[in-house]
């Protein structure tokens, strides 16, 4: 049995969608105010599915509004302390003891719905549709709505069922366990922080798809004071499945408390623009795991790491710098020394060779306070280029190196972004475009 959120794929068969477990799995939780339609709801999962567990689970008062946010994947801000939160989910939920269903649905029917939240995503019909029959039963007779809740595919599942269940408990589970527990008084996992790095991957593992960006080298059996950064394509879910205090500015950034410390943790995602979206699906597709966590190949880490560190940071770490002579000595990357990282040119072709074998792109990142090296990005084409060149046209360097030298830097720039633009909004007459250069001996390459 795979254990891993990001090792779950669906496919299409037959007009089905399928995943690549052997069955499917869900939860369906009962809030207090629908105590009294139990005994139905049970009797009707029984007919539906096989009912793996039942148990009543009781939240403390203390973090029974965080717990509510968290599962329901709302932000926990950092403009308001715990004691003063007051989750509307929580008020929907109305009290914190509730029952608890774990069911497996042996013939799943998976396709595209919408959810209560207007969300379209894959879903298991079975379970939706018996979750909007519980409802519908508690709606009509005393007027509340969402009495009951459910997990409506398998990734919700691999979310809720660990942070409510324990990792232990719902990994018996899946492993066709059945346990008589009859009241389980816990938090959502991590409520009052984290215990272990071992404990927090744990969780990522089961609930998220992940991967360290960088800083992973002891992680997680040691923590050295480095800033933990995260790719993933759902960061809400994964800052959620944490518990992180996330920023109220910048909401992809936050705290998370391990071990008694507050880290600052950054969680990039897909469409952020921090690497462009082909470059991030690439990453979060061939990442491995090493560790018990999941990080890049050596071959992307270099890419990643040398871009990171010199187009996104002011400053290069020693450790960073390190990181990539080791990865190009063992990878036996000949075009790279120590002392390639200081020259702005050679990273810069560098880069949009990678760049044009991967048909990636530079984009300006959707955080405004991101750095942005321009002496960089300026050889590197954009998601709108279609004539690309070769950087290392003898004569074209020689122009590019007169121009620099006798022109400001910023003024440079704003030619050469000038003609980039220009460039590429005539691109259908080639031979115009041609002609600007020959004028003009700019080259934008």
């Amino acid at each position: 049995m795979m254990y891993n959120y990001s090792n779950i794929k669906f496919i299409k068969e037959s007009n089905r969608f399928l995943h690549n477990l052997n069955e499917d799995y869900g939860c369906f939780i009962v809030w207090e105010v629908a105590r009294s339609y139990k005994e139905r709801i049970r009797n009707l999962l029984s007919l539906n599915f096989e009912i793996l567990f039942e148990t009543e689970i009781e939240w403390s008062s203390r973090n029974f509004h965080n717990n509510a946010s968290r599962l329901y994947e709302d932000p926990l801000y950092d403009s308001t302390s715990k004691s003063d939160r007051i989750s509307g989910y929580g008020t929907k939920i109305g009290h914190n003891v509730f029952t608890l269903f774990v069911i497996k649905d042996y013939k799943p029917n998976y396709s595209y719905a919408v959810s209560t939240s207007k969300i379209i995503e894959l879903s298991n019909l079975n379970v939706m549709s018996l979750k909007k029959e519980f409802r519908e039963w508690v709606y009509n007779d005393l007027g509340v709505e969402y009495a009951v809740h459910a997990t409506d595919n398998i990734y919700e599942f691999f979310v809720q069922g660990p942070l409510l269940l324990g990792v232990d408990l719902f990994k018996s589970l899946l492993n066709g366990n059945k346990p008589t527990i009859k009241r389980i008084c816990k938090d959502l996992e991590g409520a009052d922080g984290w215990s272990s790095w071992t404990q927090v991957f744990e969780i990522l593992n089961l609930s998220s798809n992940y991967l360290l960006l960088k800083n992973y080298e002891s992680i997680p059996f040691e923590y050295q004071g480095k800033d933990i950064v995260l790719l993933t394509d759902n960061y809400q879910r994964l800052a959620s499945a944490l518990g992180v205090l996330q920023s109220s500015t910048n909401s992809f950034r936050g705290l998370i408390q391990i071990e008694n410390k507050q880290i600052p943790i950054t969680m990039m995602f897909v469409g952020d623009k921090f690497y462009c979206t082909p470059w991030q699906k690439d990453m979060l597709n061939n990442k491995i795991f090493r560790n018990d966590v999941f990080v890049l190949p050596d071959n992307m880490y270099f890419f990643s790491l040398l871009y990171y560190c010199k187009v996104r940071k002011n400053k290069i770490k020693e450790e960073h710098r390190k990181v990539l002579n080791s990865i190009a000595k063992r990878l036996n990357f000949t075009w790279y020394n120590k002392h390639t990282i200081f020259d702005n040119v050679a990273i810069g072709k560098i880069l949009w060779g990678y760049f044009k074998a991967k048909n990636y792109y530079y984009e300006n990142p959707i955080d405004n306070k991101a750095f942005i090296n321009k002496k960089i990005i300026c050889y590197l084409p954009d998601r709108h280029s279609i004539i690309l060149k070769d950087p290392m046209n003898p004569r074209k360097n020689v122009i590019k190196k007169m121009l620099r030298a006798i022109l400001p830097e910023r003024v440079y720039l704003y030619i050469h972004k000038v003609i980039w633009r220009l460039k590429f909004s005539v691109f259908n007459s080639f031979s115009l475009i041609m002609w600007l250069e020959d004028e003009f001996l700019i080259s934008v390459y």
